[in-house]
Parts: structure tokens; sequence; C-alpha cells
């Protein structure tokens, strides 16, 4: 009988010992809010054919990501689109470089809208994080992107395209 009591016992203080260091274990999610500012450094696109004004092609974007806890991070953008007369769908990559080197990268997604009366477009998107490097080692996790294109595009008048997006992703780490 004293042998089951002490196997009982050590089985015990094993499973609080378990319970006590599982939240050290435990990835803890964060939340990264964002307001991101940027430009088309480059974009082509060449007609379908099918309907008139429907286009796909491929965009550069750079910028600067202004972050809640006061961080301020690079961006670029490089992704391809399909629109019909301002509306449709975008794919890419978010690059985000941090100034101690950590950086993110996203894989990205959405829908472009033209604003009535305007040349103006919403953008609405998500993210999911795809690699990370330095603080940002082992990153997962997702977002949305929701903003607008404030200049349109235009080679003629020289115009950027001008945007900005309210960027919120929840992402954990891995335990170190």
């Amino acid at each position: 009988m004293t042998t089951l009591k002490r196997n009982w016992g050590i089985m015990g203080i094993m499973f609080i010992a378990a319970l006590l260091l599982m939240p050290a274990t435990q990835a803890r999610a964060e939340t990264m809010k964002c307001r991101l500012v940027s430009y088309l450094v480059k974009a082509e696109w060449s007609p379908v054919g099918d309907v008139k004004g429907h286009v796909v092609g491929f965009y550069s974007r750079r910028g600067l990501a202004f972050f809640e806890n006061g961080e301020v991070a690079t961006f670029s953008n490089r992704g391809w689109f399909d629109s019909t007369r301002g509306k449709g769908s975008y794919q890419g990559y978010n690059l985000y470089t941090f100034e101690d080197g950590s950086t993110t990268i996203g894989r990205v997604q959405g829908t472009l809208t033209p604003i009535e009366g305007t040349e103006q477009r919403s953008i609405e998107g998500t993210q999911e994080f795809i690699i990370g490097t330095g603080r940002f080692e082992g990153i997962k996790g997702s977002g949305t992107h929701k903003g607008k294109q404030v200049i349109p595009y235009s080679k003629e008048k020289d115009l950027h395209g001008d945007a900005y997006y309210d960027v919120i992703n929840t992402y954990t780490l891995p335990s170190k």
C-alpha cells in the first residue's frame, strides 16, 4: 500500500509541475496594428480582350508602416491584379523590414473597389505570415487590411497611386 501511495504522490507532483510549466511553453497571441502608407513604384498591365476595361498586370509598391507601439518599418509589396474598370482582385507578398533588421513576409490577397464619383478605390484584404527573421523568426498568424487609394496611378500625369491601409495582424512566435 505504501508503494501505491508513493506512486500516486509522484504522479500528482508531476501533474502539478506540468500544469505550472504549461503556460511558459505555450505561445501567446500578439496583435500588431499599423497605418501603412505606400505608393506604386511600377505597374504594368495588358488588356484581356474579353470586355472593355478588363486588364491583368503586375505591380510593385513601397512605403512606411507606422506601428501603434511607435516602431516604423519599411514596406514593399509585389503582386499581380485582375481588374475591370478599376474593380477587381489582387494577390502578392508584403515585406516589412524593421529598424533592428527583423523582417516579416506575408502572402496577401484582396479586392479593389472604385469609390463612386471619384478616381479613388477602396482596398480590403487579408494576409497570412509565411516567414519571419530576427525577433520574428518562426512567426505564424494572419490579419486584415483596409484602406484607400487616395491618388490614382497615371503614367501621363506622373501620379504614383498613393494609398494608405489600416492593418491588424495577430501572430504567435515559438517559445524560446
